[in-house]
């Protein structure tokens, strides 16, 4: 039996391009999150397994982690455009000595670019187990935790679904998920695992539920969907949105990126960004051979077409609505939406008030689908 090597054995921490993609969306997504609350809010970010702040590439060259992906971006948005007013970044690191790398990391950073961080951002960490500090640091922050974005990236199976519906039940935050789905699927019928899923999923009898809701879907994809179930229905948050990833060769699913938010701009935001991410309009990265492919054109807008006329038959609802509505029923976009309202337009099926001078399709335009 192959032993599971230590959170700070160097193999670990191994730069792959997964790695780098879940960065990219990372970044991307938190700056315009700043960018975009920032101008109201003081703002609080949590990497929830921070790990050594530092990966190492096949060449020998050290690549960032995601707590230096978070303080670059925060600093960057603000030197941009002047916001965030203030904000705080809690970096939580159960291993010790992952913890004094990760701790070293930030402090060089902050007192290499003092210009760049004093007086408005506040750094706190702690060396624990998240799921043992959780409703601790909840506590501690509760008051200024609107809003707040939480990355919760661990290793193995993840965390007890109470704590992810704790923090969906404090007013504007947002949680980005690393849904280990290989894991689940390979010991969710083991004996000595039982528990440990059932505290995942927040529901008792898991692979009975998988039976009775999901029995046509394949195996993985009836545990994410059972996943995301439990976000909506017992997290109660209106908006979830995963992404694959393949972070081997042998084409096979290592875990999911969800995207949990109460509301529909961050998660169209977030949609966008995942879109364009990886293997382009497949919402994933499916590995080293394919994970580089592009679909330079997309050929989808018959389908979106067909489908708008059916899902807001007689209906009359602002542009903006239109794609809010169906956020996580479609794999499209807003390019798309606009293309695919155009075209209606063009061959009668719709009518539009509020279109731009230029034919433009602005969010507030009031779209009439026709019987």
């Amino acid at each position: 039996m192959k032993i599971p090597l230590p959170d700070d054995s160097i193999e670990k921490w191994v730069y792959r391009e997964h790695i780098k993609v879940k960065h990219e969306i990372l970044g991307k997504y938190l700056e315009g999150w700043i960018r975009i609350l920032g101008g109201i809010y003081d703002l609080n970010i949590f990497d929830c397994f921070a790990g050594r702040g530092e990966y190492i590439d096949n060449e020998g060259n050290f690549k960032e982690g995601s707590p230096l992906v978070i303080l670059k971006k925060l600093a960057e948005v603000r030197e941009r455009m002047n916001r965030p007013e203030k904000a705080s970044c809690i970096f939580i690191e159960k291993n010790n000595n992952n913890f004094m790398r990760l701790r070293a990391l930030i402090n060089e950073e902050m007192q290499d670019n003092p210009g760049k961080y004093e007086g408005w951002l506040w750094v706190d960490l702690y060396n624990d187990e998240f799921g043992d500090v959780a409703m601790r640091i909840l506590s501690k922050y509760r008051d200024k935790l609107a809003p707040s974005f939480f990355f919760v990236d661990p290793f193995g199976f993840g965390i007890p679904f109470k704590i992810i519906a704790d923090i969906l039940s404090i007013e504007k935050t947002e949680v980005f998920i690393n849904f280990m789905v290989r894991d689940v699927n390979r010991f969710l019928e083991s004996p000595r695992h039982e528990h440990s899923i059932e505290d995942l999923y927040g529901t008792s009898n898991v692979p009975e539920e998988l039976s009775k809701s999901y029995p046509n879907l394949p195996r993985e994809q009836a545990l994410l969907k059972l996943y995301r179930k439990q976000l909506h229905e017992a997290g109660n948050v209106k908006y979830t949105f995963p992404f694959k990833v393949n972070a081997d060769d042998r084409l096979q699913t290592t875990y999911y990126l969800i995207h949990c938010t109460n509301h529909p701009k961050g998660c169209e935001l977030m949609k966008t960004i995942m879109y364009g991410s990886g293997t382009e309009g497949r919402f994933g990265y499916l590995g080293p051979a394919e994970g580089q492919i592009s679909l330079t054109y997309f050929d989808g807008e018959s389908l979106l077409k067909d489908f708008l006329l059916r899902r807001f038959a007689g209906r009359t609802l602002l542009h903006k609505n239109v794609r809010y509505e169906t956020l996580m029923e479609t794999d499209f976009v807003a390019k798309h939406y606009r293309k695919a309202i155009k075209e209606l337009y063009e061959e009668d099926k719709v009518h539009i008030e509020g279109m731009g001078k230029r034919g433009g399709l602005p969010d507030n335009a009031r779209i009439t689908f026709k019987c």
